[in-house]
């Protein structure tokens, strides 16, 4: 019986090296950057990684800064792009951010990215205000309906986005959940790999792994709450009231002057308003259909995609 046991426990260790190695040979699964929080609370990467993507098709790297991408040549007017994982960009080269498309288009600039995945609308302005020591011409800050609502502590509670109280009129920074944890897990390729796609199995078949994910809306709420329509989803009567404080507290609290929000095609018309009337600046990305923006399996968009709203935000830039 003991021999027995010993040759399972033999052959287990034999499988995850041999996995280990399959998938490490065949990029089974991409390389995740690790992340720590700076001196002014923000979740940056640490400097100076790079990594493959999933399939090895192309590699991924984190400047000196700690955002993806590599950094301008010269801060000399200056423009910055602000997102989260649509702008972060790991499923595409480096050639396809937006840094790089708008500055072959607009030599006379220089761009600068501060990106990363499950960047808040709240966030985002924290980020823009560092930012500003640059003494940027413009910031561009790249947003979509669920960074806004992810962005209130009283919607959607949750301990690793930074997340803005009404109710005590403070910013709640992020935290890491179980840094050490997810260490070993992205590091062991493997386990990452079974986790994975163990993970999707349990998904609905729209589901994506995006901690952004369009149109959503707060499902928690009263079915009798009075619900506003809207071209895209809808929010019921709690979510515009508490959108309407977080962005009267951007308003009364960060730089507005420089600031245009992009927003990705088929905004949520409410909050759009919101932001008109305390006159921030907004342009909203057009996705006509003439060309596939979007991954099949997956709503971030491929080169085709940041090729597209490059083209459109030349323009307002010029």
């Amino acid at each position: 019986m003991g021999l027995f046991i010993k040759n399972i426990i033999l052959f287990c260790i034999a499988g995850l090296i041999f996995g280990e190695v399959i998938t490490r040979i065949f990029f089974a699964t991409s390389d995740i950057p690790s992340r720590s929080i700076d001196e002014n609370s923000i979740q940056k990467y640490n400097p100076n990684q790079t990594g493959y993507w999933v399939g090895g098709t192309h590699t991924w790297q984190i400047n000196e800064d700690g955002w993806p991408g590599p950094l301008p040549e010269s801060n000399n007017n200056l423009i910055t792009i602000i997102g989260d994982s649509y702008v972060e960009n790991f499923m595409n080269p480096d050639s396809c951010r937006q840094s790089i498309l708008l500055k072959k288009k607009l030599p006379n600039y220089n761009f600068y990215e501060a990106s990363r995945s499950g960047v808040s609308f709240i966030e985002a302005m924290e980020i823009a205000a560092k930012l500003d020591t640059l003494k940027p011409m413009r910031q561009l800050i790249y947003v979509h309906n669920a960074d806004f609502l992810e962005s209130s502590a009283i919607l959607r509670k949750s301990s690793s986005i930074t997340q803005y109280n009404s109710k005590t009129n403070t910013i709640i920074p992020g935290k890491l959940n179980s840094p050490g944890i997810k260490k070993i897990l992205y590091n062991w390729k493997f386990i990452y790999y079974l986790y994975l796609n163990h993970s999707l199995t349990k998904k609905a078949p729209n589901s994506t792994n995006s901690t952004n994910s369009t149109n959503s809306t707060n499902s928690t709420n009263s079915t009798n709450s009075k619900v506003i329509k809207s071209n895209k989803g809808a929010l019921n009567e709690k979510e515009v009231s508490e959108i309407y404080k977080l962005i009267s507290f951007t308003r009364e609290n960060y730089n507005k002057e420089n600031i245009t929000f992009v927003f990705r095609p088929q905004p949520n018309k409410e909050i759009i308003s919101i932001l008109k009337k305390f006159k921030f600046n907004v342009f909203i990305l057009n996705d006509n259909k003439e060309k596939e923006w979007s991954f099949d399996h997956d709503p971030h968009w491929t080169c085709v995609g940041h090729q597209e709203a490059a083209i459109q935000i030349t323009k307002i830039l010029k």
